[in-house]
């Protein structure tokens, strides 16, 4: 009789990223069955809000699965000097020197600090440089796994592992890899079914393991401490689980996991993302080059802004064509479709917070960042601008340092942005920006980063259409002019000597506090257009040229009537983001390049 199935179902049962590295892991397995049975399938996960369906194209055969017993590895044993006595016997593929892995990262991080600045920025953008080609070979990509891992969970982890080597080396794979397929052909999930048919299995072949700890580090929210439904006490023992759904778990933290200390402090973060609609080989291909951009710490709050922006970045690039793709790949593009937005395909992550607490960690927080929905994507030619828009904001937050009580406010306002799909909290970064731009701009040396004009409307317009009628109108874009001249650029004149104009120190926070009434608003404005137009007269008449542009009555007339239609609050704050904001560069044909 021939079994097929085509429909999986991973319960989500937790609420945190539990459930997704369950279905991640599942999936992994499934690609091996297939790979086993030598069919290349066609494997996409649908978020369908009590579970994740996982349907396959063709059907699994599960009667071939429960005949088949080579074993594979999907995750390996960790061995240090400590434990390497106590493990058995086991094949090359199967486990990984965790002192041998630390000595090559370490060869390599050594050497890495010995290239010159040009190199580590062609490694950087992805350029090629003859220094890199001397490098030592680059650490394990799951590096940080391990060291998450050991010492803190090894024990259980190697528990798993052995044990599923256990399995394989008895030739039951295929039993055990059928008990799963039964478990997860069905919502809710046969696990009651599947743990009776394991204790069979083990009590056959004298094994012991029925359940394992439910590690934190796979199951967030379960920590040791009061974490029962109804609890009745305050116990300090660990949680167990079924040892099959634990060991699942471990392998999507390989598959889709991105874990990472914090700059300066012992402190980790685990990044998991959130599947709408996702095949495995093109969300692993944007894993692995996420990945790639995230190869350096960074502090708590900077980290989870570039964990958003470069995973974007990342779904971006990997989004269009590219020859020599997979059928899944190809299939993921079919579901894009006309236009789409990533956000639609991967909602975002789910993230741990664990603490250092010296000899072990503790979960802190846990929380999830949104991918923004602002980016839609209708033609090929979108992909270049949003990486643009991207880049330059990228710059921008790289200047920030969270031991500034200053600069990490202007973080935090900016992760509130990235993680949002309104501008509210966008315009509360560039006007408190507004006046970073000043203050740092009158230290010495390179000047702080701003956005382009340019970049600006395009983000502005993607995330509200209609702010472009504001944007292209004369008269706000020559009041925004007038407000650049008397702040970023008298200040970068000043700097060069140029000393005609006036530096209009926090101009910006001014116009947005009186912003709250129209009347206040229209006073202030004015009050700064009738004294800039009055020093522009007196410098003509006084000092040489070039001078800068006059605001004309019919520029404030069309201001007023903004004011009107969109009220005071929102012109004030486009004008200070315009206004503190840069003019594109042009190339040598006279187009804006950035």
């Amino acid at each position: 009789m021939i079994e097929l199935q085509s429909v999986f179902y991973i319960d989500k049962l937790t609420g945190t990223f539990a459930d997704e590295l369950l279905g991640a892991g599942f999936i992994l397995v499934l690609q091996e069955l297939y790979f086993q049975q030598g069919v290349k399938p066609v494997i996409t996960q649908l978020d369908t809000g009590y579970s994740y369906a996982i349907e396959c194209d063709p059907p699994l055969d599960l009667g071939r699965v429960q005949m088949d017993t080579r074993p594979f590895y999907p995750a390996p044993v960790i061995q240090t000097t400590k434990n390497q006595a106590g493990l058995p016997e086991l094949p090359p593929m199967s486990f990984v020197s965790y002192e041998g892995e630390k000595e090559k990262r370490n060869q390599y991080i050594e050497a890495y600090k010995g290239l010159d600045k040009t190199a580590k920025r062609a490694d950087i953008i992805g350029e090629a440089h003859p220094a890199l080609a001397s490098l030592p070979p680059a650490p394990h990509a799951d590096w940080d796994i391990f060291r998450m891992i050991n010492p803190a969970a090894l024990i259980g982890y190697n528990g798993l592992m052995t044990q599923w080597y256990a399995v394989g080396a008895a030739g039951l794979t295929g039993t055990v890899a059928h008990l799963l397929c039964q478990m997860f052909h069905q919502s809710p999930n046969d696990v009651a079914t599947a743990r009776s048919t394991w204790q069979n299995v083990a009590k056959a072949n004298g094994w012991k393991q029925i359940d394992a700890t439910a590690s934190q580090f796979y199951n967030p929210s379960q920590g040791k401490g009061v974490n029962r439904p109804q609890p009745d006490g305050v116990g300090l023992g660990n949680l167990d689980n079924f040892w099959l759904l634990e060991w699942l778990k471990a392998l999507g933290l390989y598959e889709i996991g991105f874990t990472r200390t914090l700059k300066g402090v012992g402190d980790r973060k685990t990044y998991v993302p959130v599947y709408g609609r996702m095949t495995p080989t093109f969300a692993r291909s944007v894993q692995s080059e996420f990945r790639n951009r995230m190869r350096f710490d960074e502090t708590a709050v900077r980290s989870d802004i570039l964990t958003v922006m470069r995973y974007l970045q990342a779904f971006l690039s990997r989004s269009q064509y590219s020859q020599g793709e997979s059928e899944e790949e190809r299939w993921q593009r079919e579901m894009f479709g006309g236009g789409y937005r990533p956000a639609d395909f991967m909602h975002g992550f789910q993230v741990a917070f664990y603490k250092d607490l010296g000899n072990a960690v503790t979960t802190m927080n846990l929380a999830f960042l949104n991918l923004p929905g602002w980016v839609t994507i209708h033609q090929d030619t979108e992909v270049e601008t949003y990486q643009d828009v991207l880049l330059e904001h990228e710059e921008i937050i790289r200047q920030f340092e969270e031991n500034r009580g200053d600069e990490l406010d202007l973080l935090m306002k900016y992760r509130n942005f990235i993680v949002a799909d309104n501008l509210a909290p966008f315009f509360e970064f560039t006007t408190a920006y507004s006046s970073w731009l000043i203050s740092e701009g009158e230290k010495p040396g390179f000047p702080p980063r701003k956005f382009s004009t340019r970049n600006l409307r395009r983000l502005l317009v993607a995330v509200q259409p209609k702010l472009s009628e504001i944007l292209e109108s004369p008269g706000f874009v020559n009041i925004a002019y007038a407000i650049r001249q008397s702040t970023v650029v008298a200040q970068y004149r000043k700097a060069q000597n140029d000393r005609r104009y006036d530096v209009r120190y926090g101009l910006g926070r001014d116009l947005v506090r009186q912003s709250q009434y129209p009347d206040e608003f229209v006073a202030a404005l004015s009050d700064f257009l009738h004294k800039y137009n009055a020093e522009n007269a007196q410098v003509m008449e006084n000092r040489s040229g070039p001078y800068r542009k006059s605001v004309q009555t019919g520029d404030i007339q069309e201001i007023l009537r903004l004011i009107d239609q969109h009220g005071s609050d929102l012109i004030a704050k486009l004008l200070v983001a315009y206004g503190y904001a840069r003019e594109p560069r042009l190339d040598e044909a006279g187009e804006p390049t950035n």
